[in-house]
C-alpha cells in the first residue's frame, strides 16, 4: 500500500489525509488478509509519524532503509517503509 499524502478526488466522499487517516487504511488492508499475509506500508510524506497504536495490534517492521534506492540514501526521510504482520 502506498497511499498518497493527501486527496480531495471528487470520487470521494471526504479528503484523505494520509497522516491523519492511515491507521484506518491500514486496519481496513489487515482485516483482508489472511493470519500468513503481509502488509508493505510505504509513504513518501517527508514528516510522517506511523501511528502507535498499531504496534499494538500487529507485529510491525521497519524496512525502509533497504527499500530505498542509492540515488535517495543521502535522504533517509524521503521515503518510509514497513511490513505489517497479524501478531502471531
Amino acid at each position: 500500500m502506498d497511499p498518497p499524502t493527501f486527496s480531495n478526488s471528487a470520487r470521494m466522499a471526504g479528503v484523505l489525509d494520509i497522516q491523519k487517516d492511515h491507521g484506518r487504511l491500514v486496519r481496513q488492508a489487515m482485516a483482508r488478509l489472511n493470519s500468513e499475509g503481509l502488509l508493505i506500508f510505504s509513504n513518501n510524506f517527508r514528516r510522517f509519524k506511523l501511528d502507535e497504536d498499531l504496534a499494538a495490534e500487529f507485529d510491525i517492521e521497519e524496512v525502509s532503509a533497504s527499500t530505498l534506492d542509492k540515488d535517495f540514501q543521502r535522504n533517509a526521510r524521503i521515503h518510509r517503509c514497513w511490513h505489517i504482520r497479524h501478531q502471531s
